[in-house]
């Protein structure tokens, strides 16, 4: 089976849009599937099973600078607690790991790739800062699955 890109956020938050933004300038592309969700974690969960090797893509709010990219492997390392705290989209991306796990559903490789944002709240535009880094996310991605 393909490696999945999973793109979280909400289009009306500002830089949260952040992994939605980089799923649809991915759509179409060869060699992965792509899919977008608010970020609940039993759709996440649902997106991933069965999969092989999943992807996602999310905005986060660790305190870095924005646009910083952290990447992370979920299925080896403790996921931050600044990952962990419930998001705009509800329990999210850090539970759904746990979830996966727990039901024993996890694929053995599981990446999220995080991007530092600054601009949450309704209506908020997406951060020039984070803006550059979706795009260097999507550019960068079909090359890294390949």
């Amino acid at each position: 089976m393909k490696p999945l890109v999973i793109g979280v956020g909400n289009d009306f938050a500002g830089d949260d849009a952040a992994g939605r933004l980089v799923a649809r300038a991915l759509a179409g592309a060869a060699g992965f599937d792509v899919a977008e969700t608010h970020g609940a974690a039993a759709d996440i969960v649902t997106l991933m099973e069965g999969r092989d090797r999943v992807l996602i893509v999310d905005a986060c709010a660790s305190g870095a600078a924005a646009g910083r990219l952290h990447r992370l492997d979920a299925g080896a390392d403790d996921l931050p607690s600044w990952l962990r705290s419930v998001s705009s989209h509800g329990i999210g991306v850090a539970e759904a790991v746990a979830l996966a796990r727990v039901l024993g559903i996890l694929p053995p490789r599981v990446e999220i790739w995080a991007i530092e944002g600054v601009a949450f709240c309704t209506g908020d535009a997406v951060s020039p800062q984070v803006q550059a880094t979706i795009r260097e996310v999507a550019g960068a991605i079909p090359a890294y699955l390949a």
